[in-house]
């Protein structure tokens, strides 16, 4: 897809709506009261792993009522390749000493798990006082490593997904839902 890609071709490439803006607000809201129970009042630090955890993160965060900061990483695994390397490198670090918090990890979707396993092994050496993983997706038929997440809202079959968040060549984060991209589509 490019800059100058037509209306109808972006809508084309929507496939079909895997999961609704309602079904994933009532999943965000149910994650917060998880999230809330954990931590009992406690305070706690979410940390988004960008840039497609952007959204999930915004509604997780206006959805807790436990005292939230929040903070943002980006990490990289592709370099210049269409399969990730395995090797991951953390291009904007997060700035708080973690010996001082509850983590909580948002993370939009959990694919290989290599990436986001990668992570959790970096920010786990740096003593949280505890820590969790919540990711909206979980694709366990593309698993490359031994990962699960501690909450995860929606188990998805092997599509390539947008919305929410999750792109196309920086296209459809700004889609409300989730939905199966057509790669298909001319």
């Amino acid at each position: 897809m490019n800059r100058s890609t037509s209306i109808e071709a972006y809508n084309k490439r929507i496939k079909k709506i895997l999961i609704t803006e309602e079904e994933i607000q009532n999943a965000v809201k149910e994650a917060a009261k998880k999230i809330d129970a954990i931590y009992d009042g406690t305070p706690i630090l979410l940390i988004s792993i960008l840039k497609g955890a952007f959204v999930f993160m915004a509604d997780v965060c206006k959805n807790v009522t436990v005292p939230t900061e929040i903070a943002f990483m980006t990490a990289k695994s592709y370099f210049d390749d269409v399969v990730s390397s395995g090797n991951v490198e953390i291009t904007m670090d997060i700035k708080q000493n973690l010996e001082n918090y509850h983590v909580v990890i948002i993370e939009d979707i959990v694919d290989t798990g290599r990436t986001l396993s990668e992570i959790v092994k970096i920010l786990k050496n740096r003593n949280p006082r505890s820590f969790h993983v919540i990711t909206l997706l979980d694709k366990p038929s593309r698993r490359t490593v031994d990962f699960s997440a501690d909450i995860s809202l929606f188990t998805i079959p092997d599509y390539f997904v947008i919305g929410y968040g999750l792109d196309c060549g920086e296209y459809y984060r700004n889609l409300p839902y989730i939905a199966e991209y057509n790669q298909d589509a001319e």
